[in-house]
């Protein structure tokens, strides 16, 4: 979600010639971004949010609110990270819930 807005902003940033305006970053990514956009980026949030709760059921409850949390803001990294742990290198959740489960149940 972070880098999503990071990305927008610093485009919109380089393309805008006239930087005389003075309106925060949340104001620009409102009125140039399509909002189609911005809820899949919330579904793409939430659905990492999930995992990292998911996959941290063992760990203290603070520890894995920070986990969820980060997961949420920094979603498209965690997902990265979930892809290279979690499915290609296999490391299972202590759960035992994640995504080879769903995709295998559905299948």
């Amino acid at each position: 979600m972070i880098e999503l807005m990071t990305a927008f902003s610093t485009y919109e940033k380089f393309t805008n010639n006239t930087n005389n305006t003075n309106e925060d970053i949340v104001s620009q990514f409102m009125n140039n971004i399509p909002i189609t956009w911005i809820i899949a980026a919330f579904i793409i949030s939430f659905g990492a949010s999930y995992l990292a709760f998911e996959c941290s059921c063992t760990e203290k409850p603070a520890t894995r609110a920070i986990y969820t949390i980060l997961a949420f803001f920094f979603s498209g990294f965690y997902l990265i990270y979930y892809l290279v742990v979690h499915v290609i290198l296999g490391y299972q959740c202590f759960s035992g819930k994640n995504i080879s489960n769903i995709i295998k149940s559905k299948k």
